[in-house]
């Protein structure tokens, strides 16, 4: 019984992301129909009309052996072996040069008979002969033409046959001796010569002109009405399919619901899109961040409260991602922050051997006894904390790029003592890690801590590296507790209660975003 509701879960899963990919390209699908439809119309109404009139003739094929050795369509076994026949008779070049040679079309041979089509209606004796033409009348006469022509050419071989047969039996009767006039042959070919008399200068009798063509009222093409719709029709589908291949070809996540649904983890905030150089600003020490996206790391650290012993904070929080740029840095260093302020001594590690941010982040200088050297078992904590500028309660453990080479000391044994002997200062400690997939510093951090965040950025991070860091933590025992999401949009509204702070106005309502950036450029 489990499996089918695991495979119905999955099909669940499939219809609700590929409705998703519907929803988030929405606007590349209608700007194919929007396309699609506006070509159509404009051919629609441009296109040169094309008018189509239909003659029909009507077969009758001969049985009477009167017509042995006449060119007539004869009756077969088949129920439309005739009309098959005489329909490839209609578009033949000598029809088609007689319907030139009696009529001022001024088209060659080949272009008359590309503009006719002969079709033999089903389970009938009917043959169509439809027309295409530029004009209503012209398309009725050229039909008209074709019929008349097959007709006529087709009589004028009948009564050429119908005098040679009568030559050779008037020729064959005045050959007979007088002693056989009276006998049954004799009779039998005068009667024949009788009624093949009777036929002469009569039309083919196996084929006539059942109906003439008139001039249609509307033309056959374009179509406006049909044309649009078939171009909205296609055009959706396109645009569907374009939609479905974006979303299996492309490697980035781009939606909530593909990490609630593919990694059952719950999202812990979301935090809006910074521009470019807004966050490049805030990274580097030279701006603030807006009052909504500092309400997002409200929002995290209110996900976090009882998550640690006695009801309070975890004491250990590792933030993580899977590859750079997915904003671990920023979360660490806010995270931290909000902490700071309700009064909880925090201690943020920058454990980033490789390519340290933290002390830029704070305008701080990388002191050369900070984590490195803790590692190394060199320094005391109180040599190698620093308080963070402008933000009480607040210390910093920094790493300097020079200790690049001592990523070979991140053993849970070493940090297991850095973090005993740092526990005696702080309440909560915080580690900003790198990327878990890019290098496995990361590792032996995730042992340690007591709770390890995943930072994902929508339309950066990668399906597979986030797949493939959850396979790894897994492999050691360590489930992370959630995601904190940046957002692909940047909700620019201010948060409820609070208003944008100005970076050339500092103010000194800390609950609106701490003073830090000032207090350290006065330093």
């Amino acid at each position: 019984m489990t499996e089918p509701t695991l495979s119905f879960g999955t099909q669940r899963e499939g219809a609700s992301r590929y409705l998703a990919a519907l929803r988030e390209h929405w606007l590349l699908i209608l700007t194919l129909v929007v396309v699609a439809v506006g070509v159509a119309a404009v051919y629609s109404y441009t296109a040169p009309k094309k008018y189509k009139a239909e003659a029909d003739l009507l077969v009758t094929p001969q049985s009477d052996s009167a017509f042995d050795g006449l060119p007539v369509i004869r009756e077969s076994n088949g129920l439309t072996s005739g009309v098959l026949t005489a329909a490839r008779l209609v578009s033949t070049p000598q029809v088609a040069e007689r319907v030139r040679s009696e009529n001022p079309f001024g088209l060659s041979r080949n272009a008359l008979l590309g503009s006719i089509a002969v079709q033999p209606i089903s389970q009938s004796n009917i043959i169509a002969i439809v027309a295409t033409a530029g004009t209503a009348e012209r398309s009725a006469r050229i039909a008209n033409a074709f019929a008349l022509g097959f007709i006529g050419l087709r009589s004028d071989d009948f009564d050429s046959a119908l005098a040679q047969t009568t030559t050779r039996l008037r020729a064959r009767i005045a050959t007979l001796p007088p002693a056989q006039l009276s006998t049954p042959a004799a009779s039998d070919l005068r009667a024949q010569l009788a009624e093949l008399q009777t036929l002469a200068g009569a039309p083919d009798p196996s084929v006539t002109l059942a109906s003439r063509a008139v001039p249609p009222s509307s033309p056959s093409w374009p179509r406006p009405k049909l044309s649009i719709a078939i171009a909205l029709l296609v055009a959706l589908l396109l645009g569907i399919g374009a939609a479905l291949a974006l979303e299996h070809f492309n490697p980035r996540i781009n939606r909530e619901d593909e990490l609630l649904l593919g990694h059952r983890l719950p999202i812990l905030a979301r935090v809006p899109r910074l521009g470019g150089s807004a966050a490049s600003r805030y990274l580097t020490h030279r701006g603030r961040l807006p009052a909504h996206v500092w309400e997002a790391y409200r929002t995290l650290r209110a996900s976090l409260t009882g998550a640690g012993p006695s009801g309070g904070y975890p004491r250990t929080i590792l933030v993580t991602s899977a590859i750079p740029g997915e904003g671990k840095t920023m979360t660490s260093v806010n995270l931290a922050i909000t902490m700071a302020l309700t009064g909880v001594k925090v201690i943020l590690i920058d454990a980033d051997l490789r390519r340290p941010m933290v002390a830029t982040v704070f305008g701080a200088a990388a002191h050369s006894n900070g984590f490195g050297l803790l590692l190394l078992g060199n320094a005391s904590p109180e040599l190698a904390l620093l308080d963070a500028p402008g933000t009480p309660n607040l210390q910093l453990l920094l790493s300097n790029p020079e200790h690049a080479h001592l990523v070979d000391l991140l053993q849970r044994e070493r940090l297991d003592a850095v973090l005993e002997q740092l526990r005696e200062y702080a309440d909560v400690i915080i580690i900003d890690s790198p990327p878990l997939t890019e290098v496995g510093d990361a590792l032996p951090l995730a042992d340690v801590a007591d709770m390890v965040l995943v930072a994902v950025r929508l339309g950066r991070s990668r399906r597979d590296k986030l797949d493939q860091l959850r396979r790894t933590l897994a492999q050691r025992g360590v489930s992370p507790a959630g995601f904190v999401v940046t957002t692909r949009r940047s909700n620019r509204k201010p948060a409820y209660g609070y208003q944008s702070v100005d970076r050339r106005q500092p103010t000194t309502d800390e609950l609106s975003e701490p003073a830090r950036v000032g207090a350290g450029r006065r330093k």
